[in-house]
Order: structure tokens, then C-alpha cells, then sequence
């Protein structure tokens, strides 16, 4: 009933659950809705700028080419004319040839009389249909270029005539196009530096709530340690003492009692032992000793905790090995209560093969860094059930009837006040390894 108490209380202090997944999840969304349209924003600027030059590129052509068209004088004079009197800032060059490709009229009027000679402007002759494309000019500008063939009538000839062509080409500077394209690639860094800066202040958020929610719970944990110190002090006055007594005069009776009432005698005693326990357990987690850290052999500590479950594993059918360096290892902790953790663990793990199995302890030392060591406290048992990891290391928590629920609370206590670690390595239906981990210090941290 005691224990069930205990139980309900803390779990009524359970900690508080604080958005963390929900925080990253969200940011993760946002960061990701934002490059998606920043992206979509980058093609629609690349696609209108390009629309742009042609819709710009096509429309000053078919006027030109309808000015040229409509001249009185279709000889190269007049047309030369045409095409020095277009002065617009995002026209790049103007050319207007005959079919053959002789230069009638060109912007640079050195070039009259000359023949172009490019596929471009034979497809457009051969097929009378427009072309535009961009275009790198041996100047290394890149331009957009329209070639727009166009008919005009024989001169001197007012009857019927054959169809004649002329070619107008005009090249269109892309500098505006250009910078709408550069803008959008300006939104697109931005962006990413704004989802840089919210990634990275959503990191030192989640840093912050993860260490407010480890203090609140350390706080918790304190907090209960305060209520069980107390209870423990009710404990040791109010029951150890009547527990000592009762289990005295019960291993009195027995000695001078028939056999029935020697067994029952017996049981008493018994019972008392397993209530004693209990309470200098409750009393080891309350109102825990600080380690005395002093330089000791690891192997030699594991070797004497193995020894203490010996005569149990033995009665148990339970094979103990040892793997480890077969040098001195040396590390700064209180003995007692490092033996104290590792033979709590292989009585632990012996309760989890009642029919015989495989007890085995291993060291080593953590590489690279070589500061920190590692013990492995592995059995052949029916393993833990995965629900039952989150909780194995709580207080007063016992999946076995006779079980006080401490011995791992105990160990994870005495490995943290060590500045170490304590978890559950490796789970099943072959077995379960509960990894210790203590840092190895020098003399000089000692």
C-alpha cells in the first residue's frame, strides 16, 4: 500500500510536456512553404521576363517592318533612313536585308551592302516564318533577336507581281529583363537567409526548452527527494526499529519453537527482512551519500561485485563472465557505491533468468577521446517489454510482486552523482545490456 502511495504521488509530478516536436514540425513547414514559393516566384519572374522580350521583340519588329514596308521608295536609301532615325535605349542593333541576305540598311551604315549568311535568317527566308531566339554577340552581350520576313512589291510595277522578301532583324538589349531576373533571385537569397535565421533561432529555442524542461524536471526530482527524505526519517524512527525487534524475537521463537510454528516463525522473520529492505532502500534513495571519488581498478571493483552474486548465480544456473583489459584500469569513484551499481544490475538481471542462462560484465575504454570508460551489464532473460523502457529507471517502479521498485533508481543515482550515465543499451527476447558510462579523469581532476 505504501509503495502504491509513493507511486500515485509522483506520478502526479509528472513533468510538463512542452511543444518541442510541434515547435520543429511547424518551422519545418514554414521554411519549407517559403522556399516552395520563392522557387515558383523565381521560374514565374524567369518566364515573364522572357515572355517580356518576346512580346517586346515581336511587336517593335511587325511595326518596323510595316513602316519599311509602307515606303515609297524601297531602295536602300529610304530604308537606311528607316533605321537611323530608331533611337530607342533598349535597341541593340537594326538590319533589314534583301532575300538574298545583302544588307540594305544596318544601324551601322559601314555594314550597307554586305550579305549575312546564318541559318536563322535562311530558314527564315526559305519558310517566311519569324524567328526569335537569344543570341551572344561577339561583344559577349547577350541580346534577344527577331528576324521578320516581310513582302514588298517590285518597284516601277503597278500590275500584278511576284511576291518579294525582306528581312528585318532587330536585336533587343536583356538588361531589363535581366532585372526582373535579378530580383528574384535577390527574394530567393533573402529567403533563404531568412529560413538560415528562423532554423536557427528555432535551434537555440528548442536548446532552451530542452534545458528548461531538464531543470524543471531536476527541480521535480529534488522536490520528491525533499518528501522522501521526510518519509524516510518517519520510516527509520516509526518502523526499523519495531522491524528490528519483530524480527529478533521471531529468530528466538524459532530456535525454541515446533516445527509449524518454527516455520511460521520463520515467515515472520522473513517478511520483516524483505520490510527492512525496503526501508533502508527508501532510505539510500532519500537521503542519498555524496560519493567519496578515489582513484580505484575498475576491473578489480567488477570483479568483487561479481563475486558478491556469485552464490546466487551459481544456485541459479546462471554462468558469470568477465570481459575486459587485462591492465590495471584506473578511475576515480567511490568503490563502494560503484559496487554497489554493478552488483545491483546483476541481481537485477539474475532475476530475469530463473531457469539458468548467461551472465556476463564487460569494460572497456571509449575511443578516441580516452576519457571516458564503459561497463555492460548483459543477460540471456525473457528482456524488457518495450513499453516498460521509459519507466524502468523510475523510483518505485516494479513489474515483479516482491520487488521494491529502487535498485535501478539507486544505480542511475549513484552513475549520475559520478557525472555519468546509466540507459538501456539493447532489449529482447535474447536478452537485455544495460550501458554504464563514467568519465575516466586524470590525477589532475581528481
Amino acid at each position: 500500500m505504501g509503495r502504491s502511495f509513493l507511486r500515485s504521488r509522483l506520478g502526479k509530478q509528472s513533468r510538463p510536456r512542452l511543444p518541442v516536436r510541434s515547435l520543429l514540425v511547424t518551422v519545418c513547414f514554414l521554411s519549407l512553404g517559403l522556399i516552395f514559393v520563392t522557387v515558383l516566384n523565381y521560374r514565374t519572374a524567369v518566364q515573364v521576363a522572357e515572355e517580356t522580350l518576346r512580346n517586346q521583340g515581336l511587336s517593335l519588329s511587325l511595326q518596323l517592318a510595316a513602316e519599311a514596308r509602307s515606303l515609297r521608295s524601297h531602295d536602300a536609301p529610304g530604308l537606311q533612313e528607316l533605321v537611323d532615325a530608331q533611337h530607342r535605349r533598349d535597341l541593340a542593333f537594326l538590319v533589314i536585308t534583301d532575300q538574298d541576305g545583302t544588307i540594305l540598311a544596318h544601324s551601322n551604315p559601314r555594314l550597307q551592302g554586305t550579305r549575312l549568311e546564318d541559318s536563322t535568317l535562311q530558314g527564315v527566308a526559305r519558310t517566311g516564318q519569324l524567328a526569335g531566339h537569344l543570341v551572344t554577340l561577339g561583344t559577349g552581350e547577350e541580346v534577344y533577336e527577331v528576324t521578320v520576313p516581310f513582302h514588298v512589291p517590285p518597284p516601277g510595277m503597278s500590275g500584278p507581281w511576284q511576291p518579294r522578301y525582306r528581312i528585318l532583324r532587330l536585336a533587343l538589349h536583356t538588361a531589363p529583363a535581366r532585372q526582373m531576373v535579378h530580383h528574384a533571385v535577390i527574394q530567393v537569397v533573402l529567403v533563404a537567409v531568412m529560413v538560415l535565421v528562423l532554423l536557427g533561432v528555432t535551434g537555440w529555442q528548442i536548446r532552451t526548452l530542452r534545458e528548461h524542461l531538464r531543470l524543471h524536471e531536476e527541480a521535480a526530482r529534488q522536490k520528491h527527494l525533499a518528501a522522501l527524505g521526510s518519509m524516510a526519517a518517519v520510516l527509520a524512527h516509526e518502523i526499523r526499529n519495531p522491524l528490528g525487534a519483530i524480527k529478533g524475537l521471531a529468530q528466538f521463537l524459532a530456535e525454541r519453537a515446533e516445527s509449524t510454528q518454527a516455520e511460521m516463525t520463520e515467515t515472520i522473520a522473513r517478511e520483516a527482512t524483505r520490510l527492512e529492505r525496503l526501508v533502508n532502500d527508501l532510505l539510500t534513495y532519500a537521503r542519498p551519500r555524496p560519493p567519496t571519488r578515489e582513484p580505484n581498478d575498475l576491473r578489480k571493483l567488477l570483479e568483487e561485485a561479481l563475486a558478491l552474486v556469485h552464490p546466487l548465480a551459481t544456485a541459479q544456473g546462471v554462468r558469470l563472465q568477465f570481459e575486459g583489459p587485462d591492465q590495471e584500469v584506473r578511475v576515480f569513484v567511490d568503490g563502494e557505491q560503484t559496487k554497489q551499481v554493478v552488483s545491483n544490475l546483476a541481481l537485477n538481471a539474475l532475476q530475469a533468468m530463473p531457469r539458468g542462462g548467461t551472465l556476463m560484465i564487460s569494460m572497456r575504454v571509449a575511443h578516441p577521446e580516452n576519457e571516458q570508460v564503459e561497463v555492460r551489464v548483459t543477460d540471456s532473460g525473457s528482456g524488457i517489454v518495450e513499453a516498460d523502457l521509459p519507466k524502468v529507471f523510475d523510483p518505485f517502479y516494479t513489474t515483479r510482486t516482491k520487488g521494491t521498485g529502487l535498485g535501478l533508481a539507486i544505480c542511475r543515482q549513484i552513475v549520475e552523482a559520478h557525472a555519468g550515465t546509466i540507459a538501456v543499451e539493447r532489449t529482447g527476447t535474447t536478452g537485455t545490456t544495460i550501458l554504464v558510462t563514467l568519465p575516466r579523469e586524470t590525477p589532475d581532476h581528481a
